[in-house]
This record gives C-alpha cells, structure tokens and sequence, in this order.
C-alpha cells in the first residue's frame, strides 16, 4: 500500500538544512528555471492535466524574462508562481532553511491571526495592545484591498485545478507570513481599514519580530483521530485523516475501526450517520476504498487509471496501452464490492477546503455515484483524481529550494462528469456567520442535523 504525499499545509515544514540565506545571481536563477522545467517534462505525469503545453512554456519563458540578481526568497516567489501555473495541490516547494529562517528574522510581521469567512476576511486573534478586535472585518491593508492581497497570495499557493477552498484555508493559517513574502517584504507598519459593525476606522498596527508571534499560530486540524459516537436520531463519525503512518504512531487501527464501526451501526439500526472528513489531508488510497466499500450499494472502481511518463522507475507494474503508461497492479484500479455490513442509511458528509488528496477521491466517488449528501466547503482536491503517489524531491541545484515531484496521475473512477477543475461542491455549502465565528458555532454540523431533524 503507497502512501500519498498528501497533506497540502506540510509545505512550511519541508526543509533543506544546507543552504544559507544570500543572493542569486540571474544566471544561478536562469538554470534553476531550466532544471525545474525539464524535471516537470519528464517526470509530472500531470503536468498538462489542467495548463496545456504551450501555457506551460508561456509561463516558464515569462519568468525568465524577470529574473535578474535577487534575494531568494524573491526567486522562491518565482518557483511558487510557477507551480501555481501546473494546478496541482502535490506540487509545492519549500525554501532551504536558512533562507528561511533569515527572512523571518530580518521582518516585521502583523500581529494578528485571521479567518475567512466566505471571501471576507475578519480578525481572529491578536498580540499585544493593538486597536483591532477578534471579529473586525479587515478591508484593506496599506493601501490594497482585501481581494488584491488575496488574489497575489493566490497566484503562489499550488491547488488541484480551480479550486480555491484550499487556498483560503493555507493563507488564513500563514496570513502573517504569505502577506510578507508576496505583498511587501520590507513592510513594517501595517495600516488597515477594518469595519467593526456599521462603523469604518483607519488604524495603524506596529509589526512584531516573528519569535514573538507564536501564540498566534492556529491549530491544524486533528488528523491522529478516528471516532464513531450515537445520538438519538444520528451518528457521528470522524475520521481525521487516511495515513497509515499517522495512525500507527497513535496505535490506532484503521481496518479494525471500520470493521467494529460499522458492526455497531447494524446493530442500532442506524438510519443517519454524519461522516466528518473536514481536515483529512488524505493518505493511502486503499484507505479510501475501503471507507467507500462501506457506503457502496454495487460494486464500485475507485481508480479510472494511474499513468506515469515514459521516463518513470519505480515502485508498480507499468504497461503501455492507448499511448498511455499506465499503472496496472495498483489494488485501487481493481473493482471492489459493498462490504457485508455496509451502512444502508442516509449519509451525510462533511468536507472543507483542507479535505484533500485520497480525502477528495472518497468524497467524489461517493458524491459521482449519489451514495451521500455532502455539506460544507468544497474539497481542496480535485474531482477528476490528483497527481501524487510515488513522488521526487527535486533539489534545484543553485537557490536549493525543494519541490516535491509527484509522478502519478490518478483519474478518479467518475467519467462523464460535470465538475472538470472543481472538487466535490456540496449541495448545501456553508459559509459560516461572524457570530457563528464568534460563538465557536458549528455551522456544518448544525445543517446536517436540521436536515436530518427534517427529513
């Protein structure tokens, strides 16, 4: 069983300790450029899935014509645009550490958290006597609105497709930080326009040095969690993530899980489960197809294909057919049957924009054969299968900036459907409220019990 490189906010983490923060001459960025370019070529078998060949090669030669002696962390900006361009949530990068760590040093940062709600950005937490509050809307910040910050920040953050769920989720948990690495490294005063009720005030936040700025951090979702509990007219499962390794470090045993799971609900006769895959990064895909096999009401394919270039070694059995490489001893490619004690009530999914990777390829096969209800944000991951699997850490050779090199392209087992670039869009999608924010409300959740109530 392969593990997918799944888990899109790990991209902060995925660090080199060689390199040291300096200059890049245009030449050394020149060749960086032309070594990420033929890498892609010959090993993203996903490459062209959403950029055709010829967009791929406008990008690359317009990045070309920008370069010229820079910081790295402006060359990173570079390699990240790029990767935004190829629209695949497995392709990201990672400075080396020591650029990193320099350019943290050497700012300012805003010392405030944010969450979005729907586009709109609020104030979510603050450090030290600043004249905003939790729940201020922010509308501008030194002098651009919130929908041109976002839409820079945007051009860096690698996603399946068009999809922008993920997006939202990344920036709001690294604002601080993607704010000054994209919009204006040397800012060190952030004057902002917030609303707070009917009023608009002008206030004007110091920054801080990062080390200070700790107790700003959001959690991550809990992924390391598996639970099934009842309520009288519902139950509740959570399931945090499809990594094997998470799990074991927790000794949790995911097959055994299910099996007494579902065990259980026959015996209650459950008729409504909600299943909250809201922060599953993903995992091993026959995870996902076991989850699905206890939904399923026939027999099911999870996969369509998995193909690779013609340059690929690795782990699998690769044949050519239709001009195609494609995987053939991959267990998810195989057909699957309902398990005996399958779940035969109404199910109700949850999904947000971190619900990515073998997460989105469950919530689609579910939501392409009707076997759900699904309620929240749109995946992070794309409905036509991602690119991932077996996977190269691509050093470039002069900025030593890191790139993970997916080379497995999945299509998920849904032909003919309508949401090409899109993930699982729900058919009743929530945008929390600012008092739903502020009261720790639970708006998802609090649907799929109304529907449930209501049936």
């Amino acid at each position: 069983m392969l593990l997918k490189n799944a888990v899109v906010y790990v991209l902060l983490t995925l660090i080199t300790l060689t390199a040291q923060a300096r200059q890049i001459s245009k030449s050394e960025a020149l060749a960086d450029i032309n070594q990420l370019e033929n890498a892609f070529r010959t090993y993203h078998s996903g490459l062209t899935r959403y950029t055709p060949s010829d967009s791929i090669k406008y990008y690359f030669n317009k990045v070309r014509s920008e370069l010229g002696d820079m910081e790295e962390a402006e060359f990173f900006g570079k390699v990240t645009y790029l990767l935004n361009k190829i629209r695949c949530g497995h392709t990201r990068s990672s400075m080396p550490q020591g650029v990193n760590e320099s350019f943290k040093t050497s700012r300012k940062f805003m010392p405030i958290s944010v969450k979005f709600l729907g586009d709109q950005l609020y104030v979510m937490d603050v450090v030290g006597e600043v004249e905003v509050l939790k729940g201020d809307r922010v509308l501008s910040i030194n002098g651009l609105d919130i929908a041109e910050i976002k839409s820079i920040i945007f051009e860096h953050h690698s996603s399946d497709g068009f999809i922008n769920t993920s997006k939202h989720r990344l920036t709001e948990r690294y604002f601080k930080y993607y704010y000054q690495l994209y919009i204006d490294p040397d800012a060190e005063v952030y004057n902002m326009n917030i609303q707070r009720g009917d009023e608009v005030l002008m206030v004007s936040i110091d920054g801080e040095n990062w080390g200070s700025l700790s107790g700003l951090d959001t959690p991550l979702p809990e992924q390391t969690v598996l639970t099934l509990n009842h309520k009288d007219e519902y139950s509740y499962m959570r399931i945090g993530t499809f990594v094997s390794y998470y799990m074991e470090q927790k000794n949790l045993d995911y097959e055994a899980f299910l099996e007494k799971s579902f065990q259980d609900l026959k015996e209650r006769g459950a008729k409504n489960l909600i299943l909250d895959l809201r922060g599953n990064g993903g995992g091993d895909d026959n995870y996902g197809a076991l989850l699905v096999s206890y939904f399923a009401k026939k027999d099911f394919r999870y996969f369509e294909r998995i193909e690779v270039t013609d340059a690929y070694e690795g782990y699998g059995k690769v044949s050519i057919k239709d001009g195609m490489n494609l995987m053939t001893s991959h267990k998810g490619l195989s057909v699957w049957k309902p398990q005996e004690n399958r779940f035969t009530g109404q199910l109700y999914v949850l999904t947000d924009g971190w619900s990515f990777s073998t997460c989105a390829d469950v919530a689609t096969v579910l939501h392409h054969n009707q076997w759900a209800t699904f309620i929240g944000e749109e995946t992070g991951g794309g409905y036509d299968g991602n690119t991932s699997g077996n996977s190269r850490t691509l050093s470039l050779s002069n900025s030593g900036i890191r790139v993970n090199l997916p080379m497995w392209k999945y299509t998920t087992a849904n032909i003919g459907h309508a949401f090409p670039g899109r993930g699982v869009i729900p058919g009743y999608p929530i945008v929390q409220s600012l008092n739903e924010f502020l009261s720790g409300e639970d708006a998802a959740l609090n649907k799929a019990i109304d529907l449930i109530e209501h049936r």
